[in-house]
């Protein structure tokens, strides 16, 4: 017991056998032709017609219900001539209709083009050029982004369909499923589907700039929901809450590909609300809910109420609970498991924490001494912060960090894995040789290239530091957005803080610069002296931008771009600005960012 504990022997076998089973369940789907995605929801729809599959603002579907209307859509797309392999876009909400979509696809081997909803002007356009595609099935109550730039869609070659509800828009036909068959689409449209064949399109956040369309397969798929049932115990009884759009990869496969496994039932948000999410958690009889970015944190933020531990839920999963909120949201809502995870949709590797008390609250992952001798394929590398690149040794190998050593996380790349198959980004041969790097560990070796920085500590527990490009320079000192952000947050009268570096000429670096949504009570001399007390002085934002909410991108990251474009020159920024004079943040005006940018001022 002893040995066991100390080498968390345990805790690795629990990952061994999630990914043996995955790897297994993979592998029989190989031997019996059924690796398209859609062959999970129509065996357990075969076992379990009549089960409810899924509760949407109010109205039942039950598995048999979804089959119907898929085939409804299935023989309507070939009825409009799509063939296997090819790529329709997608832009609609979360509905019920996203589903039959994307099922009715799959069934005729074609693939889904998933766009974010949020998304309007060039990132829209590009993201549907990228996407190669020339249908285009648009969300009945989304007209209006694709309205401001029809004539740049229709260049493309697009024919739109609109579907989802009643009403008519002159430059969309609607979708008519009323005098179509639910018949079974014929199996041969699916026959043979490879590993690398693409189940969806699923796009990157684009905190950094333009979305990029990541293939993912049907292989991963399976083996993500297979993993992921395994190893939080999912099964026919739970119900999933998802409040996160569908067209990110949190929602559609470890939500709904999950549930497809499983027999799970899916209560299903339009979109994520603060004033509804508890109060359909509880009518729902919810077992499980989904989190990502930033919600754990919009729901602490909200009044507390005698009504927060009055649920039945047993588990929140998903990224990017920070460690400053973790243990606040689960004491306040008394969720015995939170299942965080590390993972990308482009990426191949994955890290998870099954985290039921205060020991590792705040990791990303976790991996025992017996799983990082066995398995060599996820390595923290060194990392110049200032160059962005991998820092290799004399024999032009990428160095592996010590425990408690921050550094990039690679992940193996290994075509033959379905579980390390790297997949890339749909018509970016640019991209994908950019998440690449080879002859990293020895000669021959692939790994990609996260773009995280990790460190893990000597215990196997794994803490997210930060983007690459996130971290700057000030004073010769490195300064982590993350940690200074984890450290303001804690402040009473800080709704939410975005860090980033900006830079002022005549000066070496990036100076530190925060956005902060505050309280009406936030007093800012009071914040200087906590900033001043809690973080190194180099680390203390010189510039507040005092800003009513937080631009964030439809999966609830921080954007940053614009704010760094912005800088802090006042004659470009519209918010209230204050700069760290001393011990005190006072006004920042124009006179004295010319005092600043001319070196006049003591920084």
């Amino acid at each position: 017991m002893y040995v066991g504990s100390k080498l968390a022997i345990p805790r690795d076998a629990k990952l061994g056998k999630g990914l043996i089973n995955a790897k297994l369940g993979y592998r029989s789907f190989e031997k019996n032709d059924t690796i398209n995605i859609s062959y999970r929801f129509e065996e357990t729809c075969k076992k379990h017609p009549n089960r409810e599959a899924l509760v949407f603002e109010g109205k039942s579907y039950t598995f048999q219900d979804i089959q119907r209307e898929s085939n409804r859509v299935g023989n309507w797309l070939l009825s409009k001539g799509v063939k296997r392999g090819e790529i329709v876009s997608l832009f609609m909400q979360n509905k019920p209709e996203f589903l039959f979509c994307w099922l009715g696809l799959n069934k005729i081997g074609a693939t889904g083009a998933f766009i974010n909803t949020n998304l309007a002007g060039k990132p829209l356009t590009h993201s549907l050029r990228t996407a190669t595609a020339t249908m285009l099935i648009m969300d009945t109550e989304l007209p209006v982004p694709i309205q401001n730039v029809l004539d740049e869609v229709l260049e493309m070659g697009y024919t739109i369909y609109s579907y989802g509800g009643p009403q008519q828009h002159s430059f969309a036909t609607p979708i008519d499923l009323s005098h179509i068959s639910d018949a079974a689409l014929p199996r041969s449209l699916r026959k043979k589907t490879t590993a690398n064949d693409l189940a969806m399109l699923i796009y990157t956040s684009g905190t950094t700039g333009l979305p990029k369309a990541g293939r993912f397969s049907h292989s991963r798929a399976n083996v993500a929901a297979l993993f992921w049932t395994s190893f939080y115990h999912f099964s026919e009884k739970d119900r999933l809450y998802i409040a996160l759009p569908l067209y990110h990869s949190a929602g559609a496969v470890l939500g709904i590909c999950v549930a497809w496994v499983t027999g799970a039932t899916v209560v299903l948000a339009r979109k994520f609300s603060v004033s509804t999410f508890w109060d359909e958690c509880r009518a729902n009889k919810v077992t499980v809910i989904q989190y990502i970015g930033e919600i754990c944190r919009y729901l602490l933020n909200a009044p507390e109420s005698a009504l927060d531990k009055v649920h039945t839920i047993r588990m929140a999963h998903g990224n990017g609970m920070r460690p400053d909120v973790w243990n606040r949201f689960r004491d306040r809502f008394g969720i015995p498991l939170i299942g965080e995870w590390y993972a990308s949709t482009e990426g191949t590797g994955i890290l998870t924490n099954y985290n039921t008390g205060p020991n590792g609250a705040g990791a990303i992952g976790y991996r025992g001494s017996l799983a990082r001798s066995v398995d060599k394929g996820l390595k923290i590398a060194k990392f110049n912060i200032q160059t962005e690149e991998l820092i290799r040794d004399k024999n032009g190998r990428c160095i592996e960090c010590k425990a408690d050593e921050p550094g990039e996380l690679l992940t193996q790349i290994d075509s033959t894995d379905p579980t390390r198959a790297f997949q890339g980004y749909h018509k970016n041969a640019s991209a994908n040789s950019k998440k690449v790097v080879t002859d990293a560990f020895k000669i021959g070796d692939q790994y990609f290239r996260t773009g995280d920085i990790l460190r893990r500590d000597s215990d196997g527990y794994f803490y997210f530091g930060d983007r690459v490009g996130d971290t700057f320079r000030w004073k010769s000192e490195n300064v982590s957005t993350a940690e200074v952000s984890e450290v303001l947050s804690t402040y009473p009268d800080c709704v939410e803080v975005n860090i980033y570096g900006v830079q002022i000429p005549g000066h070496d670096g990036r100076a530190g610069m925060a956005a902060i949504v505050s309280k009406d009570t936030m007093n800012w001399d009071h914040f200087a002296k906590f900033a001043l007390k809690n973080l190194p002085k180099y680390s203390v934002p010189i510039f507040i931008r005092k800003v009513p909410a937080m631009e964030i991108t439809g999966t609830f990251k921080q954007r940053k771009v614009e704010l760094v474009n912005e800088g802090m020159d006042p004659t470009k920024i519209k918010d209230e600005m204050l700069w760290l004079d001393g011990q005190s943040y006072k006004p920042f005006s124009s006179a004295e960012h010319i005092r600043v940018v001319s070196g006049k001022a003591k920084l």
